[in-house]
């Protein structure tokens, strides 16, 4: 057995996370454990323990106790990754204020750059695996400055589409593994007589995308009571939301103004649901459209002469997260429509022309209802068929162009299919975020067994040069 590189592990703070880890460890124990999360639920296992809780607002200049200190070089290096840390800080600081300073900011990011160079050479690590996508400061930072020093830096993703994960090093290219399948599948010659079958769990997920199906976390009704006593309660205890109340009552305000009824059936226009934020949907996989004020304006410039652009908030949205002066810019915007949270999704995916998203399920959604999809963000299904990867604003104006005077190439059920192939040979079959155990067939104890292969293969593969698209997908 290959011997197993120092690893730290960032996160794994569900029951499902831990049990696959534990798992995982008990054959593949690295030379040295290193462990991030909210409680040591190691134990003894893990050599070396560092507290996620309270967003490491701690980890100062003060309280460094580590001597290895970022020079300038890596600084500069890390420079396209601070804009996007900055914006994150907004997610652990609550209160009654909106946010803090930049400066202030600034300066923890510093400090976390700081801490995280220290831990990362002091503690000898070769890799680091994370459980999800790294989109709090913290681990956002600890991901970028271990690839700027040449670690092997991993993580897994849940995806959209029904039991499958991915694994990947680099934010940037997510889905890359996926896209050159396709585009290999696309090459490839069909042997007479043969047929590629999809896997049981890509079937279903054709199936019901097929047909009008309500994602899972729109609702509460396969919930235990506890659990449903728990969201509910989550939405009314939340601090930062009563400290809040006076951000919350402008964006209402705000948000009512800038309603507008849904276009006419003879209107040409683009549908483009909101994203809940902040997530990971849309910092870091939006990259530069995180911003979706910015998506949304590149798409009204783009848009032909007439067409509207339909957007809906996300039922989930909270309005205290929201920037000010979100709604003040949609409703400024002449081809905008700020539709009702009320209005059909289904029914405006099927009006439409075209449906526009950061890298939200309503685009897959559209795709399987022979519309196009505009993707600003690291969509799953971004390099797919009927799909716009957005870009350039002047090739979104001519793609758009093409969807009026009826040339752009829709992608069919065939080409979906096809697309489900390419997503079969380039993922994983399980489940790494606990949520999606709602959405799946799979049972705990067969969840875990598939999490833990994973983690395995992370674990065994060479540090340097190696592609995580490689690993094979569990048995």
């Amino acid at each position: 057995m290959r011997e197993v590189a120092p690893t730290l592990f960032f996160g794994f703070r569900r029951p499902l996370n831990q049990a696959a880890l534990r798992a995982a460890l008990k054959a593949n124990r690295p030379q040295r454990v290193g462990l991030i999360s909210r409680t040591n639920f190691l134990g003894d296992e893990a050599d070396w323990f560092l507290s996620a809780r309270h967003g490491f607002r701690a980890c100062t200049f003060l309280s460094n106790p580590h001597d290895g200190f970022p020079g300038a070089e890596l600084l500069r290096q890390l420079l396209p990754n601070e804009v996007a840390a900055l914006r994150m800080y907004e997610r652990i600081f609550r209160g009654a204020s909106t946010g803090q300073s930049y400066e202030k900011r600034r300066t923890l990011y510093k400090e976390h750059v700081a801490w995280a160079y220290g831990l990362l050479r002091e503690g000898g690590y070769q890799r680091v695996i994370f459980s999800e996508i790294p989109h709090h400061p913290f681990p956002y930072i600890l991901h970028s400055v271990g690839t700027a020093m040449g670690l092997d830096v991993l993580f897994l993703a849940q995806t959209q589409v029904k039991e499958t994960f991915v694994i990947s090093e680099s934010i940037e290219q997510l889905f890359e593994p996926i896209q050159t399948a396709y585009r290999s599948l696309l090459k490839r010659e069909p042997t007479p007589g043969s047929s590629e079958e999809l896997e049981p769990h890509l079937q279903a997920e054709f199936e019901r995308r097929t047909a009008e199906h309500k994602p899972f976390y729109m609702g509460v009704a396969d919930l235990t009571w506890r659990k449903r006593v728990y969201q509910r309660s989550k939405r009314f205890f939340r601090g930062d939301d009563r400290l809040r109340v006076h951000r919350t009552i402008q964006n209402g305000l705000s948000y009512l103004r800038a309603r507008r009824d849904a276009p006419q059936a003879k209107e040409r226009f683009v549908y483009f649901p909101l994203h809940l934020q902040p997530e990971a949907t849309t910092s870091p996989m939006g990259g530069v459209y995180g911003d979706q004020n910015l998506a949304i304006e590149t798409l009204v410039r783009a848009l032909p002469p007439g067409w509207k652009v339909a957007v809906k908030e996300n039922p989930a949205q909270r309005l205290a997260k929201r920037d000010r002066g979100f709604y003040e810019q949609l409703g400024s915007m002449d081809a905008v429509h700020l539709v009702s949270k009320g209005e059909s999704t289904f029914d405006l995916i099927e009006r439409c022309q075209a449906v526009a998203t950061i890298t939200g399920t309503a685009g897959w959604e559209a795709l399987f209802r022979g519309k196009p999809a505009l993707a600003f963000g690291r969509a799953f299904f971004r390099g797919g068929p009927g799909v716009i990867t957005v870009d350039d604003p002047e090739e979104l104006a001519r793609e758009l162009r093409a969807i009026e005077d009826g040339t752009f190439e829709n992608a069919t059920h065939a080409d979906l299919r096809r697309f489900l192939l390419a997503i079969q040979s380039a993922s994983h079959h399980g489940i790494v975020d606990p949520v999606y155990l709602r959405d799946s067939t799979l049972d705990f104890e067969e969840c875990v067994d598939r999490y833990a292969q994973a983690l395995t293969q992370m674990m065994q593969r060479e540090c340097k040069g190696a592609n995580p698209s490689t690993l094979a997908a569990p048995a």
